[in-house]
């Protein structure tokens, strides 16, 4: 895995406040996947949830993009402005399924020391 300065692994985390449902983790998981923009640029995983003041305890998984090639802040904030486009297109295509509210995930950078 790549790291960048100072020995950090560099992520953008897509959380979403409260309980989430896993068919919706996994159903943004696999539009993240197959967004061209995202493809060669990040890996996408799972990771544990920080704990989160009035939310059950319980399997809550986060979807972690791990930057491939480190460009710097720049590149990062590029990401997570294309991440967060991504997500609007999500929510937009899940209301048109028939889903009056999908979760409101949000991006934002999330480094890690290695």
């Amino acid at each position: 895995m790549t790291t960048g300065e100072g020995g950090f692994r560099h992520y953008v985390r897509v959380s979403a406040p409260g309980h989430v449902q896993e068919k919706d983790v996994k159903s943004l998981e696999t539009w993240l996947r197959n967004e061209p923009e995202l493809k060669d640029r990040v890996q996408v995983k799972r990771g544990a949830r920080r704990a989160e003041a009035g939310v059950p305890m319980g399997p809550q998984l986060d979807i972690l993009l791990h930057l491939v090639d480190w460009g710097g802040a720049a590149v990062a904030a590029e990401i997570v402005k294309r991440v967060t486009g991504s997500i609007k297109e999500w929510r937009t295509s899940r209301r048109a399924l028939g889903d009056p509210n999908p979760p409101d995930f949000r991006a934002e950078r999330d480094d890690e020391q290695a």
